[in-house]
């Protein structure tokens, strides 16, 4: 049986290279080694089908960590989480973009299952392109900034839209402010169903109002103004890029958090974070992509009242903790310039990512002569561990950055 007696391993994870990524945003800001030929957009840690990650035991075997859950899931997982989920139930990303990604909603559970099967009995492939629901489950995600941030979240008024939009495009666009989330609905339906010559005419129009925006001196004018613009250099005729418009421009400091829940439409257009889910890739997109686009199951999904939440972290002792709602995943840093050592309660699993200096994991009951911990794994900058359930309690000891992703709502 792989990796017998051992409760903490080392983790191999995979890459993806969209072409919105950074060449060197997870590098810089997380540590981690990335290709300098191409753009580096995500780097998933977790169990999740379409890219699990390996663990590596003592001897240097590597097995992928879905598959180690399905052959000793009450070791791994515990046996709370495994009733409860019966896998990992968080997805745990570092993601570097350096131009806008798509504008997207993702769905709630209820729907998610609904999507999936049907799908399936439409006989169309997990892995097809065309294809929304990729699993069964829902995707609430807390976004922490590790570089200055920005990104697309959440509607405006209507009120504000229609102040941003200005006479020309409200006209154009038969925009009523009075009619409230109705008309940011009928706004959002009638731009991305445009043909062809009329998004190439409201992109005129747009920009040339984007310009004025950017000139102004009120700074949420000139930042959506500014925001405008940048959306349609990189998606040409793409009413995507009107998103400014009614969405929420927010720009996130370097240990700033969001939450996103279900319903909220958004768009991230730059900057590094650490991204933690519950486990899924359920993405429907409505603009700024080449990726598959469902305008109709995208209004369908959408909740208009939904909002992102700001997060500010709390302490638990030697940790800042970004708590939210979503019961699937917590997330933890510890912090110090000096040498430290903080004990967690074990019990459930855990993934370590050290993105400054260097730690220890290490078992609190099992210490040298000297009366020293024992270390069960070295983690440099960069690098990144998974902690099985059986572990139990652990600890960890060095100095710099580290985070703790684990489930969230014990």
């Amino acid at each position: 049986m792989f990796g017998v007696g051992e409760t903490v391993f080392r983790m191999r994870n995979g890459v993806r290279n969209y072409a919105w990524g950074s060449y060197d945003g997870i590098s810089r800001h997380a540590g981690m080694e990335q290709p300098r030929d191409k753009p580096c957009a995500e780097v998933w840690m977790g169990s999740h089908p379409d890219m699990p990650s390996e663990i590596l035991d003592r001897n240097g075997k590597a097995l992928k960590l879905s598959e180690y859950i399905h052959e000793q899931p009450i070791s791994a997982l515990g046996e709370d989480i495994f009733s409860e989920y019966g896998d990992l139930p968080f997805l745990f990303k570092v993601l570097s973009a350096s131009m806008p990604l798509s504008i997207q909603v993702h769905p709630g559970k209820a729907v998610a299952e609904a999507g999936f099967e049907k799908e399936n009995q439409a006989g169309i492939p997990r892995g097809a392109p065309d294809r929304n629901y990729r699993d069964r489950n829902h995707k609430p995600e807390l976004a922490l900034a590790l570089s200055p941030f920005r990104a697309l979240c959440g509607f405006r008024s209507a009120e504000e839209t229609a102040g941003l939009l200005g006479p020309r495009l409200r006209t154009l666009l038969a925009f009523d402010p009075a009619r409230g989330d109705e008309a940011l609905r009928d706004l959002l339906s009638l731009s991305l169903r445009l043909k062809e010559k009329e998004r190439i005419n409201l992109e005129h129009l747009a920009t040339e109002r984007a310009r004025e925006l950017s000139a102004s001196a009120d700074p949420a004018e000139r930042d959506s103004g500014e925001t405008i613009i940048l959306c349609y250099s990189h998606y040409p005729h793409d009413p995507g890029a009107l998103s400014p418009f009614f969405l929420q421009v927010l720009n996130l400091e370097p240990g700033q958090a969001l939450y996103v829940p279900a319903g909220v439409m958004h768009a991230y257009l730059s900057g590094t974070i650490l991204e933690i889910m519950a486990t899924s890739d359920n993405v429907i997109r409505g603009g700024l992509t080449q990726k598959h686009i469902d305008v109709g199951e995208l209004l369908s999904v959408i909740d208009l009242k939904a909002r992102p939440s700001p997060i500010s972290p709390s302490s638990e002792g030697p940790f800042l903790a970004w708590d939210c709602p979503a019961r699937e995943f917590s997330l933890r840093r510890l912090r110090s310039d000096v040498h430290a050592e903080a004990v967690l309660e074990g019990g459930s699993p855990s993934i370590v990512l050290c993105t400054e200096g260097s730690f220890s994991l290490f078992c609190p009951n099992r210490r040298s002569q000297g009366n020293s911990p024992v270390a069960e794994l070295s983690l440099a900058k960069g690098s990144c561990a998974f902690v099985s359930a059986a572990c139990g309690s652990f600890g960890m000891a060095g100095w710099g950055t580290a985070y703790l992703a684990s489930p969230g709502g014990r």
